[in-house]
């Protein structure tokens, strides 16, 4: 079994950049997960490469089947 490696930080920090370096530059076989979000495709994103872009609904449907490791809420939207 390959290394988890979780690189955290707060909306803006940096983590895409680091993320996309590490890959670069491994001697590993790295892979990046695809995380879901709910928010909006920001400049140059591709779906399903960068984030699963979900709707609040199909967000919520996932939590309910347990279809998610974890998730977490961390910006309230109407």
């Amino acid at each position: 079994m390959a290394p988890l490696i979780i690189i955290s930080g707060p909306s803006g920090s940096g983590k895409t950049t680091v993320v996309a370096q590490m890959l670069a530059a491994a001697a590993l076989p790295l892979r990046r997960a695809v995380t879901a979000t709910t928010r909006p495709p920001r400049v140059g994103e591709v779906p399903e490469r960068d984030y699963h872009f979900w709707t609040r609904e199909q967000f919520e449907r996932e939590i309910a089947n347990g279809g998610l490791l974890e998730y977490a809420l961390v910006h309230e939207r109407d």
